[in-house]
């Protein structure tokens, strides 16, 4: 693509997917799709999957406003407050100056960090393997682009994807487990850049998914939607995860295996732990 007229580029196509992609560039992307009918395919996928996530994280927008926080509830919560507040003056003052030693000390000493650093990690692996699964919905049903670059050229796929991604990545190995490498794909995901690793034994497929953007190091986590098992995992600064309908165990083993590879030879593999935040096991 980096030779197409115009310039146009991966970048057009995400801001395009994204509705941030300007009218002259937009009707410049429109031309080049016209002559390159397998890159508005890749366009369409992309947006399928984009599509997906925002129906997926749309449920909390449909609940009713909780009472808590309705305006009249409000309202009537801060003109009581506004009561109070005349009584309570003085305690407050006696409070502020006996408290400003120990709120100090709490403030250094980094207290709710911890919960707060748990929460984003939380959101993040909320959001890979939410990526990750419905990539692995949309992709592993296609017949005749599966992947986006096959197998033959693993190469090139790497390179590309390691520059994408900013790190050198490794394509797991799972021939001992009878699935075989058919190629792989760049994903766009909230944190940035993403790669897919699609795998096949006969009519079964498995994808490995692996995006920047997680902090710290998890043990394995399993969810399961649809009949479709997910192992997640981070460490170093990416989160990976490993999809396909299998049983629990064997998709365990192959976890533990491409954890090795990963890792270096010899590396032990997390123990498996509790489901993910919010989905059945």
């Amino acid at each position: 693509m980096s030779g197409a007229p115009g310039g146009i580029d991966q970048n057009d196509l995400m801001a395009a997917i994204d509705g941030r992609l300007g009218p002259e560039r937009a009707a410049v992307l429109e031309s080049y799709l016209a002559a390159h009918p397998e890159e508005g395919e890749r366009l369409r996928q992309y947006g399928e999957i984009q599509h997906q996530l925002r129906h997926a994280l749309a449920g909390p927008n449909d609940e009713p406003i909780p009472r808590r926080l309705q305006l009249a509830r409000l309202l009537a919560e801060k003109r009581r407050r506004r009561y109070r507040q005349f009584g309570a003056a003085a305690a407050a003052v006696i409070f502020l100056v006996l408290g400003a030693g120990g709120g100090w000390m709490a403030r250094n000493s980094g207290i709710g960090a911890p919960r707060a650093a748990q929460t984003a990690q939380a959101t993040t692996e909320r959001e890979i393997t939410a990526d990750a699964l419905a990539a692995h919905r949309v992709f592993s049903v296609e017949v005749r682009h599966p992947v986006e670059v096959a197998a033959a050229q693993e190469t090139h796929l790497v390179q590309w994807l390691s520059k994408r991604l900013g790190r050198s990545l490794v394509v797991p190995d799972l021939t001992s487990a009878g699935f075989q490498l058919m190629g792989g794909r760049l994903l766009p995901s909230e944190g940035g850049p993403a790669a897919q690793f699609m795998y096949q034994e006969g009519n079964n497929r498995l994808t490995f998914y692996e995006r920047s953007g997680n902090t710290g190091d998890t043990t394995f986590r399993y969810s399961e939607q649809n009949g479709v098992g997910e192992f997640y995992w981070s460490d170093q600064d990416f989160g990976y995860a490993l999809a396909a309908k299998i049983n629990r165990q064997q998709l365990l083993k192959i976890a533990e295996m491409v954890y090795q590879q990963l890792s270096g030879e010899g590396a032990k593999p997390p123990p498996p732990a509790s489901p993910l935040p919010g989905k059945p096991s």
